[in-house]
C-alpha cells in the first residue's frame, strides 16, 4: 500500500478547493477572452463547450483514476507502465519551467497592486517623468502633431502657355502614439529595450516583488497540503467576489452591452474554420491545467475511496463557467472603453498580458475612486496566480518526494525552501528590462509543443497500454461501480484530436531572431528529452533479453497497487495485490473478483 505518512486531504472540499486553484488562472482572465473574440466571438463558444465535455471531462477524469488509484504523483505514477516513466518526468520539467515564467507575472501583479494605493493613479495620465510626447489619453482631444502628416512637393510646369502644377515625391511623417497605460507598461513597469537581444540591467522594483511572491508561495506550502488545503478556501473564492463586484460595477457603464453583444453573438462564418476548432481544443487543455501533472498530484492526495467520477464531472464546469465569467467582466469594461473613445472593441483589446496590465488599468482609471477598483482588481490576480503557483511547487515537491521517500520524514521544509529560492533565482531573467521577451519565448514553446505531446502520449499508454480495461477495474474497485463505455471510446481516440499548429514568434510586430527561436525549440524540447531518458533507464533497470525486457516494463511494476486510506483494512485488497504481483496482464482478469467487461 502507499505509505500512509504521504498523507491525504481532510476534507473533500479542500480537494475541490484545491482543484479550482489549479484550473482558474490567468489564462481564464486574459487568453479566454481574446481566443474567444479572435474567433468569432460567441460561435467559438460552440468547440469550446463541445471539447469541454469531449476532451475536458474525459482527460481530468483518466488524470483523476490512476493518480488517485495508486497515491502517487507524476514522478511516480507511472509504476503503472514503468517504460514510460519518462512521461511523469516530462511533466515535472515543464511544470518547473513554466513555475519560472508565471511566478514573475505575479509579480507584475504585485507591482501594480502597491502603485494602486497612489494619490494619483499613475497609468492615469500622461504628466509622469517616464511619459514621451508621444503620449495621450482616450476620448481626449489630441493635437494634430500626432496623426500623420503629408508632405507634398509642387512643381509647376508650362505647357502650352498655360500653368499646371503637379504633386511629387510625397513622404508620411509616422509618430506612434501609446495611452498613458500603455507607456506606464511598457516604459516603466517593464522599461523594455528594443529586442531580446539587448537585456539590459535588472529592473530591481520587480526583483523584490518577484521575492515576495515566492516569499508568500512558501508560506503557503510550508506544510504541504495542510496548509496548501486552508490557504485554497480564501484565495479559490476570493477571485468569484471580485470578478461579481466589478461585474455589476461595469454592467452601468455606458457601452457595456455591446461588449456583451461582441461577446456573445456568434459570427457562424467562423466555424468553417479549421483554426476555431483548434484554438478551442488548445485553450481547453491549457484552461484545464492537464498534461503538466497539477491534477495528477492533487488527486493523488485523495482518499482511496473518493468519488473521483462525480469529481471529473464538476471541475470542468466550473472552470468553464469561470471563463464566462471573466469574459462577462473583460467585455463589459471593453464595451465602455470602445464606447468613451470611439472605437471599436478590436481596436481596444490585445492578445496576453495586454488586458490585464494595459487594457483593463486604462479603464480602471476612468472610474470613480480608481484606487479602490485597482486594488481589487490587481489582488484578485495575485490570489489566482498564487492559487496555481501552490499547485505546481505542489507537482514538483510531491515528485522529489515520491522519488526520494526519505525526505518525507526529514528535510520536507527545507526541500520546499530550495524549490522556491531557485525558483526565484531562475526567474531573475525575466524581470531585467528584456526580460518579458524571454518569458513569452518560454511561454510560446513549453506550453504548447511540449504539453501536447506529453498529452498524446498520457492518453495512448494509458488507454491502448495499460489498457481502459484496467482503468475501468480500477474506477469500480474505488467508486463501486463501473462508468458508462463512453469514457472507455473517448479514452480511445482522444490522440486523433490532438493537434498543434505552431506558428512563428512575435512580440507585438517584432519578430525574434533566429538564434531565439532555436533556443526555444531546445526549451521545448527539454521536457521530451526526459522520456527517451526514462526509456533507457527502465530497459537499463530490467533483466532479460531484449523481448523480456520489452514486456516487463509494458506491464504495471509489482509496486504498482490500490492505495490505502489511513485505518483501512488490507484484507478487501490482499487478493488483488497477489495478482497484480504475479504479473497476469489481462485487463480485467488480473482483479480477481471482477468479471470481464
Amino acid at each position: 500500500m502507499a505509505e500512509t505518512s504521504r498523507g491525504n486531504w481532510s476534507t473533500w472540499f479542500e480537494f475541490l478547493f484545491s482543484c479550482i486553484g489549479e484550473m482558474v488562472g490567468l489564462g481564464n482572465i486574459w487568453r479566454f477572452p481574446y481566443i474567444c473574440f479572435k474567433n468569432g466571438g460567441g460561435a467559438f463558444l460552440v468547440p469550446y463547450l463541445i471539447f469541454m465535455m469531449l476532451l475536458a471531462m474525459p482527460l481530468v477524469f483518466l488524470e483523476f483514476t490512476y493518480a488517485q488509484y495508486s497515491n502517487l504523483g507524476p514522478g511516480k505514477v507511472w509504476l503503472c507502465c514503468p517504460l514510460f516513466k519518462g512521461i511523469g518526468y516530462g511533466m515535472l520539467t515543464l511544470v518547473a519551467i513554466s513555475g519560472i515564467y508565471y511566478n514573475v507575472i505575479v509579480a507584475w501583479t504585485l507591482y501594480y497592486f502597491g502603485n494602486s494605493f497612489s494619490y494619483k493613479i499613475p497609468w492615469g495620465d500622461c504628466n509622469n517623468e517616464w511619459n514621451t510626447d508621444n503620449c495621450y489619453m482616450r476620448g481626449q482631444n489630441v493635437s494634430n502633431t500626432f496623426f500623420n502628416t503629408s508632405l507634398l512637393n509642387i512643381t509647376t510646369m508650362q505647357i502650352n502657355g498655360s500653368n499646371h502644377q503637379y504633386s511629387t515625391n510625397i513622404s508620411m511623417l509616422n509618430v506612434s502614439r501609446q495611452t498613458s497605460a500603455e507607456e506606464f507598461w511598457e516604459r516603466h513597469v517593464l522599461d523594455m529595450t528594443d529586442g531580446i537581444e539587448n537585456q539590459g540591467h535588472l529592473r530591481w522594483q520587480l526583483v523584490l516583488c518577484l521575492l515576495a511572491s515566492w516569499t508568500a508561495l512558501f508560506f503557503s506550502v510550508l506544510k504541504g497540503i495542510k496548509t496548501s488545503g486552508k490557504v485554497m478556501y480564501v484565495a479559490s473564492t476570493i477571485p468569484y467576489v471580485f470578478l461579481l463586484i466589478l461585474l455589476i460595477r461595469s454592467l452601468f457603464l455606458p457601452g457595456a452591452f455591446s461588449g456583451l453583444a461582441y461577446f456573445f453573438i456568434p459570427r457562424w462564418s467562423d466555424l468553417l474554420k479549421f483554426s476555431v476548432w483548434s484554438d478551442a481544443a488548445i485553450q481547453v487543455f491549457y484552461s484545464s491545467g492537464l498534461g503538466i501533472g497539477g491534477i495528477i498530484t492533487l488527486a493523488s492526495y485523495n482518499k482511496f475511496h473518493n468519488n473521483c467520477y462525480r469529481d471529473a464531472m464538476i471541475l470542468p464546469v466550473l472552470d468553464t463557467f469561470t471563463s464566462l465569467f471573466a469574459g462577462c467582466v473583460v467585455f463589459s469594461t471593453l464595451g465602455y472603453m470602445a464606447e468613451a473613445s470611439k472605437v471599436q472593441i478590436d481596436d481596444v483589446v490585445k492578445q496576453g498580458p495586454g488586458i490585464a496590465f494595459m487594457v483593463y488599468p486604462e479603464a480602471l482609471a476612468t472610474l470613480p475612486l480608481p484606487q479602490v477598483w485597482s486594488v481589487f482588481f490587481f489582488l484578485m490576480l495575485f490570489t489566482i496566480g498564487l492559487n496555481t503557483m501552490i499547485v505546481q511547487v505542489q507537482v514538483i515537491t510531491t515528485g522529489i518526494f515520491d522519488n526520494f521517500p526519505n525526505l518525507v520524514q526529514r528535510g520536507k521544509t527545507l526541500t520546499r525552501l530550495c524549490v522556491c529560492v531557485v525558483g526565484f533565482l531562475l526567474g531573475l531573467m525575466c524581470v531585467t528590462q528584456g526580460g518579458v521577451y524571454i518569458l513569452q519565448l518560454i511561454d510560446w514553446y513549453a506550453a504548447s509543443v511540449s504539453l501536447m505531446f506529453l498529452l498524446l502520449l498520457e492518453v495512448i499508454v494509458l488507454a491502448w497500454i495499460y489498457t481502459t480495461e484496467r482503468l475501468y477495474c480500477d474506477i469500480e474497485m474505488m467508486i463501486g461501480f463501473k462508468p458508462s463505455l463512453m469514457w472507455k471510446f473517448c479514452w480511445r481516440s482522444l490522440w486523433i484530436i490532438n493537434n498543434v499548429q505552431h506558428e512563428p514568434i512575435k512580440y507585438g510586430k517584432k519578430s525574434y531572431p533566429s538564434w531565439a527561436i532555436g533556443v526555444g525549440w531546445i526549451i521545448a524540447i527539454v521536457p521530451l528529452i526526459m522520456i527517451p531518458a526514462g526509456i533507457v533507464q527502465s530497459f537499463l533497470a530490467a533483466k532479460g533479453d531484449l523481448f523480456q525486457r520489452l514486456h516487463s516494463t509494458l506491464k504495471p511494476s509489482p509496486m504498482w497497487k490500490p492505495a490505502k486510506t489511513k485505518g483501512e483494512s488490507d484484507e478487501n485488497n490482499v487478493e488483488l495485490i497477489k495478482l497484480n504481483k504475479s504479473g497476469d496482464t489481462n485487463g480485467a482478469n488480473m482483479y480477481g473478483k471482477i468479471d470481464k467487461l
